[in-house]
């Protein structure tokens, strides 16, 4: 892991966000990209002003948000110990109006290993139909998304759990393996068995991938299920049992309706989560 970006909107929870990535920086020896998107601006712009002037103000909004971030930067640098901002760190402030396009357009065109960012969320109906910029990020990004939930005070990620419905276990290992290992992380594998026997072949061969070299870190637990609970409480009580440093859950990007009338597990999970999240694109279904 090589790279890693970070977006922020000069929160607080942006900025708890901010000191952990510096840190596992530091730890991974990676370089970091600090970004803020200047989306909502807050300039008033009148009709009659031309698109000059417009631009002149925009570059100034930036030129602002920049030297404030460069600061913050530096403050917690300086709080690790550090002297101002490292070679391997990029501050950047760009205005774009469509806030997760940009996100994630910069990482794919930066080859950004891992997008880190901070959760707040939505509320009532705001979320019901449009959901959080952590949810809409998770979603839409072909980059692995780290979300840190509010108030989180951890600062390493050793024990990772996984919970897979197994379908795609060995590609699905593959891409996250690399993350455990640059971690020095175990892994952990959940899968919640409905008893449905078409799985159980996939139980055994996942258990017969894991005696494979390049495996030893990693275990395999089978929950019973039920269908009187939704999968997400189940998820939920097994990490409370359990109290990994971390989630990991692979996603599929769908139709706003479907989202409207299934929701999603990884999606509700990063918003109620007590424990980093990372979320990696799940493979089409051809």
């Amino acid at each position: 892991m090589k790279l890693i970006m970070l977006p922020t909107d000069f929160s607080d929870n942006a900025s708890m966000a901010l000191r952990f990535t510096i840190q596992l920086c530091e730890e991974l020896q990676a370089g970091l990209i600090v970004y803020h998107c200047s989306h909502l601006s807050g300039l008033s712009t009148p009709h009659d002003l031309s698109q000059d002037a417009i631009q002149t103000m925009v570059t100034q909004d930036e030129k602002t948000k920049q030297g404030r971030l460069v600061e913050q930067v530096k403050e917690i640098y300086a709080s690790l110990g550090i002297t101002g901002i490292p070679s391997s760190t990029k501050v950047v402030v760009e205005f774009n109006p469509v806030l997760v396009e940009a996100i994630v357009d910069y990482a794919e065109k930066n080859k950004v290993d891992l997008l880190v960012t901070g959760t707040h969320g939505a509320s009532g109906l705001e979320k019901f139909f449009f959901g959080s910029n952590t949810s809409h990020l998770i979603l839409k990004s072909a980059v692995p998304v780290l979300a840190i939930p509010e108030k989180y005070s951890g600062t390493s990620l050793k024990n990772i759990c996984f919970s897979s419905d197994l379908d795609n276990i060995k590609a699905e290992l593959d891409q996250l393996m690399p993350v455990a290992r640059a971690l020095k992380a175990s892994l952990s594998i959940v899968y919640f068995d409905y008893g449905i026997d078409l799985k159980h072949q996939l139980v055994h061969s996942t258990q017969e991938l894991l005696k494979q070299p390049g495996y030893a870190s990693v275990t395999l637990a089978v929950q019973k299920a039920t269908l009187e609970l939704p999968l997400v409480k189940q998820i939920k009580k097994y990490l409370d049992i359990k109290r990994p440093d971390c989630l990991v859950m692979f996603t599929r990007e769908r139709s706003l309706w479907d989202r409207l009338l299934l929701g999603s597990k990884t999606e509700d999970m990063s918003e109620s989560l007590d424990m980093p999240l990372l979320s990696f694109k799940k493979a089409s279904v051809e």
